[in-house]
């Protein structure tokens, strides 16, 4: 081989070299923007949540006030059965909404994510108003006054 040749070769090399790189790149910075979608996700679901949440105990609570000003009548179960329904609904969707993201994640980390600790935060904070979520519920099921 003269040395045109080898040169041609290793200029070939490494191109190829250089052409491999930034696709692994790409695949890797497609799984990070998949990572931040599906956080995105989780975090739009767990706003969705919050908002359920809210409404239902605001109802609820609304109409236990009503009852106690009106000299302690008894009120239609309605309302209260209309807010355990939306806490509820909110802490399904929720529940179902971290499932999926951790699904997701696994899925991600199988084909070659790294694992970092900033997946952290949007599950954690999720858990933390599923956890408020859930006080709610048993706060208007049993009665409590907050």
């Amino acid at each position: 081989m003269s040395e045109k040749e080898k040169s041609q070769s290793t200029a070939s090399k490494e191109q190829a070299e250089e052409a491999k790189a930034p696709k692994d790149l790409r695949f890797v910075g497609a799984l990070v923007r998949t990572a931040f979608s599906s956080e995105q996700t989780l975090m739009s679901w767990t706003r969705t949540s919050v908002s359920l949440f809210t409404f239902g105990f605001s109802i609820s609570q609304f109409f236990n006030y009503l009852g106690e000003q009106q000299g302690g009548a008894q009120l239609s179960a309605g309302p209260r059965r209309l807010g355990l329904a939306l806490i509820s609904l909110g802490i399904l969707a929720l529940v179902f909404a971290m499932i999926e993201h951790v699904h997701r994640i696994r899925a991600l980390q199988r084909q070659g994510l790294q694992r970092a600790t900033q997946y952290i935060l949007p599950f954690g904070s999720s858990a933390v108003l599923l956890a408020i979520g859930i006080l709610a519920l048993l706060s208007i099921f049993f009665n409590w006054s907050l």
